[in-house]
Parts: C-alpha cells; structure tokens; sequence
C-alpha cells in the first residue's frame, strides 16, 4: 500500500482512492479480490459470456473479467506481456504441487496484507496457520521499524516508491538487527504457547542462542525470491548486499575500522556460507509453509547449547508439532513423495546450521 499526494480513482473499478495497492491506482477492495482470487485458484467464468463486462459497467459484478482488468494493469506496469504473467502467476500457484507463495506480483515487499488474508483456517495446522499471521505482522514490524534507520534520502526514495530496496550500510546493520530480534520475540509468543509462558530471559536466551540460524534463514527465503538470478542477499527487511559492491557498506563506518581487511571478511563469509546456501534455497524453492516450518525448527534446535532438560523437552515437543504439521500439510496437498520433500527442507536446515557454526569460527580468527 502507498499513500498517494491527491484523490485518484481505481483503475479496475473507478471509485476514488487515497492509497494505491499492488504497486498501481488499484483500491483496497480490488486488491483483496485479485490476492484472494489467485490463492484459491477457482475457475473464473465471465457473467455474459463475452468477456467486456468492464466496458459496459466498471462497477461490475463479473468476477473474471474484474480479475483479468486488474491483471492487465499489473502487466502494463511491470512491462511484462501476458503470457510472462501468467508464467509467474502459475509457477507461484504450483510450486512442487504445494500451495501458492504468498507474494503477488506488483509489489518487490512481502504482501504483508496478502500474507494474513491467505492464512487458512485448517484444523490439521493450526501452529502454522498462526505462525502465518504472525509472520505478517512481523514484516510490517520490520519494514516500519527500518524506515526509521535509513538515511532522509532513502527515507524519500522509499516514500515515492522511486527504490524497492536498500543498499544497507555498516551504521544500519545493527539496529536493524535489533529490530528483527525484538520482532521475533512477538512472532514466536504469537505463535507458540510454551514459547509465551517461558519468562522474558528464557526467551531472549533461546532466540539469541539462534538468532543467526533464523535471520539468515529468513535472509535467504526472501533473497531467492527478490534475486533469484544473482548472488544478491538480503541482511535486513529493506536492505540488500552483494559482495561485489561491499565498499557501499562501508561508506557511514568509523574512521578507525580498517575497511580493506574487514571487507575482505565480509566477501570471504557471504562467498562462503550465504551464497553457496542461497543456490540450496533456490533449489528446493520453499512453499510458504515450509519456510514457516523451517523457522519454527532453527528457533526449537536440538543442537542449542546451554539447555537444560526442560528446555530440551519443550523443543523436542514443539519440534514434534511442527515435522506432524508438516506431514499433514503435503498429505492435504496430494503430494505423493512428502518424506523426499521434507528431506530437502531438512537439508537445508543441517546446511543453514553447519554455516553458521562455520561462522561462528571465522568470526572469532578474525577477532584474534
């Protein structure tokens, strides 16, 4: 959604806006209309069988042909012809069989409106369904949060909608970071139960304890989606890194860093652990449920240090939930080889995990 400076009207059904969504003068109701109508997928038939009802009412009841108006706008605006949008409309909708992701074209953000509207109401996943909400509330958390970190001039950039994304810089790193921890500790009390009647220190334990595994989970999902073709990564909600420009990230640090060898670091890293895993994240191209699932299982890690029985129970039972969840959501789908599938989203797990202790490693060289 973007507030525009003077009252225009909807391009689908002409009724004046003050916002637009999807990236076009497109009003809040036709957006939810188009969001909806590609998640449940159902075959749209035109009310007087000719296709033009739009031509003779723009206040049209015709389902399809509202439907097909509003994606015509969308290629327009993105300079795409027909068939490269229902190219994308489609490998969206059918990812391994799996349910659509919850992106839709016309907007580089996540939809974080689309998100919460398409979270089903399943009885057989009730953990990811408000996993799923509260993902969406924590991307809009993010996305306000850092708008407050970035410079008046991106600021600007950000408000005409003239920049998609961020370069991020050394000073933004870290209070972005501090907003996507505090972030994730409202998403996972959203979520989890036990996870809310552990006290304040115990939660803060567990997600520090995994704050890596879980940011650059996230960074990943989000970066294949945004940058699937190149070896751009995506450290924070509104920010992006390539290693090939990595003098940009230096250009607000202190004096007194030496920005030749930290640099050479920075490369080294990224090179190493987030862009050998991006091409394993591109591979598998995770369902929405499946990078929700894989979020709940880096924060409930076995392999946490300092846990004591307790914990260890409580992760062990939470994982429990999410791997049956998981089996229930590809049985609901017809996805006939669902323990291979689920290999690969574990994989990527153990992946994720073997980098960041990796990491983990060259950090403490580095101090030395």
């Amino acid at each position: 959604m973007t507030l525009v400076e003077q009252s225009q009207t909807c391009l689908a059904c002409g009724i004046p806006v003050n916002e637009i969504h999807l990236g076009i003068d497109c009003c809040r109701s036709c957006s939810v209309f188009y969001k909806r109508s590609l998640h449940r997928k159902r075959v749209l038939h035109c009310k007087e069988d000719d296709d033009n009802c739009l031509s003779r009412d723009p206040n049209t009841k015709c389902r399809k042909c509202r439907f097909e108006r509003i994606s015509a706008l969308l290629t327009s605006s993105e300079g795409n012809s027909m068939d490269d949008i229902l190219k994308v409309n489609s490998r969206n909708r059918s990812i391994v069989g799996i349910i659509a992701q919850p992106e839709t074209i016309g907007n580089v953000f996540l939809d974080h409106e689309t998100l919460m509207l398409c979270a089903s109401t399943s009885s057989e996943t009730p953990t990811l369904d408000r996993m799923r909400r509260a993902y969406g509330i924590l991307c809009i958390m993010r996305k306000n949060g850092e708008m407050g970190t970035c410079s008046t001039q991106i600021f600007d950039q950000f408000q005409r909608g003239t920049i998609n994304f961020a370069r991020a810089t050394y000073a933004t790193l870290i209070p972005n970071e501090r907003i996507m921890y505090t972030g994730l500790l409202d998403f996972f009390s959203s979520s989890f139960d036990d996870f809310k009647k552990l006290s304040k220190k115990e939660q803060g334990s567990l997600v520090i304890g995994n704050y890596d595994l879980l940011n650059k989970t996230d960074n990943l999902y989000r970066a294949v989606h945004h940058f699937p073709d190149d070896q751009t990564i995506m450290p924070n909600y509104t920010t992006i890194f390539s290693a090939d420009r990595v003098d940009e990230f230096f250009v607000d640090c202190p004096l007194s860093v030496n920005k030749e060898e930290a640099a050479a670091e920075i490369i080294k890293n990224t090179t190493r652990h987030l862009v050998v895993n991006k091409t394993h994240f591109k591979r598998v191209q995770l369902a929405g449920e499946e990078f929700l699932a894989l979020l709940a299982l880096a924060l409930w890690n076995e392999h946490s240090s300092n846990i004591d029985e307790k914990m260890a129970a409580i992760v062990k039972k939470n994982r429990s939930i999410i791997t049956t969840e998981l089996h229930k959501y590809y049985v609901t789908r017809g996805v006939a080889n669902y323990a291979e599938r689920l290999g690969d989203v574990l994989c990527l797990l153990v992946n994720m995990q073997e980098a960041a202790a990796q990491q983990k490693e060259d950090e403490q060289v580095y101090q030395l």
